[in-house]
Parts: structure tokens; C-alpha cells; sequence
């Protein structure tokens, strides 16, 4: 039987704003939200930028979207039902 740390992925948000960019390092489980992610982030009024373009809406599954050890982007500015 598989446990959460076995299916967990690290990845890493890329988030832009006022004060530059920083890094931060993010474990994901299968079902993670974009949604669950800003929160986790502390991050209000942000999106993630899919790997191929485009953004996240807020109950987008991501853990799918990003390998182990890949990279996302959170930007300002919100997304509503996928829309910017």
C-alpha cells in the first residue's frame, strides 16, 4: 500500500510581484488544486500559469500538470473560471 509521501510531488512555484521574484518549494498530492496551492502560498489575487500556456483556474487539478521537481509561475491577477 502506498503511502502520501510516496505519492507526493515536490515542485517549485516561481512567484513574481512588488518586491522581485522568489522561489518556493511545494509538495503536491493527487487532487491538489491551483486553489490549494495559492492558499497554501499565502498568495491572494495570484494565478498559475499552466506549464504550456494559459492559467490554472482556481479548482484545476495541477498535480497532473507538473512532473516531480518541475516549475510553475504565480503571477498577480486572479482567474475566474479560467478566465483572465
Amino acid at each position: 500500500m502506498e503511502t502520501q509521501t510516496q505519492i507526493a510531488k515536490e515542485i517549485i512555484i516561481d512567484i513574481a510581484g512588488a518586491e522581485g521574484r522568489r522561489e518556493q518549494k511545494v509538495k503536491l498530492l493527487p487532487g491538489t488544486t491551483a486553489r490549494d496551492v495559492l492558499q497554501g502560498l499565502k498568495l491572494v489575487d495570484y494565478s498559475l500559469n499552466k506549464p504550456k500556456g494559459g492559467f490554472f483556474a482556481p479548482n484545476d487539478i495541477v498535480y497532473d500538470a507538473v512532473p516531480e521537481g518541475g516549475k510553475l509561475y504565480a503571477t498577480p491577477g486572479k482567474v475566474e473560471a479560467g478566465i483572465a
